[in-house]
C-alpha cells in the first residue's frame, strides 16, 4: 500500500513541477515584449542635438560618452519623446551634467539626470615655427591639424587665410592653435616712411610728399612731417604709404 502511495505521489509530482517551471518561463519570456526602453545611446543623441542647438559649430566633430545612467529605463508601451533643459555651464567640454525630461504618450514622467564625457574635435591653424612678435605670417608658417577643443565657444582659428598676412602680436610656438587675439593687421605705415599726404576739399586735391612720425594701421590717425612746408600735421593712414590730411 506504501508503495501504491509512493508511486501515484511520483505520478501526480511529475505533473505539477513541470507546470510551475513553465508558467516562470512564460512570464520571463513576455517581459520584455510588454513595455520598451530607453538606452544610453538615446540620451546621447539627444543631447548631442541640444548641444548642437545651442552651440553648433559646422566644423567641430562632438560625441559623447554616457557615464550614467549606464543601464536602461524601463517603461511601458507607449511613443517616447526625450527633452534636454536648457544647457548650463557653457559650452565646454569634459564631464558634464544634463536634465533630461522623459515624456510617454505626452505624459510627463520624470527627470533624468545625465552625466556623460563630452568630447569635440576640429582642424585649427597652428604654426610650423616658433613666430616671434611683429613678424608677418606667410603661407609656409602654418599648417591645419586636428585637436580636442576645450570649449565650443573657442577662439582658435580654423581657417588659414585668416592667419597669412596677420602680424603677430605674441609669441607663437609650433603646433599651438593660434587665436584671434595673437594677430592684429599689420602697419600700412611705419615710422620714418615717406608717405603721400593727400588734402581733399570739395574740387580741391592737393599732395605733398611727407615723413611718418609715428607707424599705423588702416583707419589710424598719425603725425607727419610735410617736407615741402616744414610743418607737423595730423593726418589719417587710408592706404600703404598713404595719408590723408584735413584743413
Amino acid at each position: 500500500m506504501k508503495v501504491l502511495l509512493f508511486i501515484g505521489w511520483l505520478i501526480v509530482g511529475s505533473c505539477w513541477f513541470p507546470g510551475v517551471s513553465h508558467v516562470w518561463a512564460a512570464k520571463s519570456q513576455s517581459a520584455p515584449s510588454a513595455g520598451q526602453s530607453v538606452t544610453a545611446k538615446d540620451f546621447e543623441e539627444v543631447i548631442l542635438s541640444a548641444l548642437s542647438r545651442q552651440y553648433g559649430r559646422a566644423d567641430h566633430q562632438v560625441s559623447m560618452r554616457i557615464l550614467f545612467p549606464r543601464k536602461p529605463l524601463l517603461l511601458s508601451k507607449g511613443k517616447i519623446h526625450l527633452e534636454v533643459e536648457k544647457i548650463a555651464g557653457g559650452a565646454r567640454m569634459g564631464r558634464r551634467s544634463f536634465r533630461v525630461g522623459l515624456f510617454l504618450n505626452r505624459q510627463f514622467i520624470k527627470t533624468v539626470n545625465v552625466v556623460g564625457e563630452v568630447k569635440a574635435q576640429a582642424m585649427v591653424t597652428t604654426p610650423v615655427r616658433w613666430i616671434k612678435p611683429n613678424e608677418v605670417v606667410a603661407a609656409e608658417d602654418v599648417l591645419t591639424m586636428k585637436i580636442d577643443v576645450p570649449s565650443l565657444t573657442h577662439d582658435f582659428i580654423l581657417d588659414p587665410n585668416e592667419v597669412i598676412g596677420k602680424q603677430v602680436l605674441r609669441p607663437l610656438s609650433p603646433r599651438q592653435p593660434i587665436r584671434k587675439i595673437m594677430l592684429d593687421d599689420p602697419p600700412l605705415v611705419h615710422k620714418g616712411d615717406r608717405v603721400m599726404l593727400e588734402v581733399h576739399r570739395g574740387g580741391l586735391f592737393v599732395q605733398a610728399v611727407g615723413l611718418a612720425k609715428a607707424s599705423g594701421k588702416s583707419g589710424d590717425t598719425i603725425p607727419v612731417k610735410n617736407q615741402h612746408s616744414g610743418r607737423e600735421v595730423v593726418g589719417t593712414i587710408i592706404g600703404s604709404g598713404l595719408v590723408e590730411v584735413g584743413f
